[in-house]
């Protein structure tokens, strides 16, 4: 009951930190003339946005699949092997892996990629603290559809 608390309270300040921070990086990248185009997973997203089979399908991704599946990627497999003796620099390996598995195939740089780089950092932090991986996949799905509603909610920069 204890990590699922901390995760609850947790999950807002990771969420503002690392957003702020994606929106940050495009006002700075802005006041010099640099145009970062959307991540382009928000660009699928937005799409395919509507109320039919796809949308919720990729919903459906968002919310459950990928924060299951990259939990057990970058933080049980990834995080854990590497940390024994340095669980700083296994952190940054596993958080600067995990923002570069988001741009495969995909255009880079934009926003999100420093973003990207300190939630996988707080990932770690969560999962050490809890000692529970469905806490940082809690985080995780909180994350993702934090930031799908906002998507829609939020008007385009």
């Amino acid at each position: 009951m204890k990590a699922l608390a901390f995760t609850l309270k947790a999950w807002p300040l990771v969420a503002l930190a690392t957003i702020g921070l994606c929106y940050l990086t495009q006002a700075v990248a802005g006041w010099f003339g640099v145009d970062l185009p959307d991540q382009a997973n928000i660009a699928f997203v937005k799409e395919h946005a509507g109320w039919n089979v796809k949308f919720a399908f990729i919903c459906a991704q968002v919310a459950i699949l990928m924060p299951v599946a990259e939990e057990i990627v970058f933080r049980w497999l990834l995080w854990r092997a590497t940390k024994p003796g340095r669980p700083i620099l296994a952190a940054a390996i596993s958080a600067a892996l995990f923002a570069a598995a988001h741009y495969l195939a995909q255009p880079w740089p934009d926003a999100a990629f420093l973003a990207l780089f300190v939630f996988g950092l707080a990932q770690c932090w969560i999962y050490s603290r809890t000692n529970h991986l469905w806490c940082a996949m809690l985080n995780h799905a909180l994350f993702n559809v934090t930031n799908l509603v906002l998507l829609f909610v939020l008007p385009a920069a």
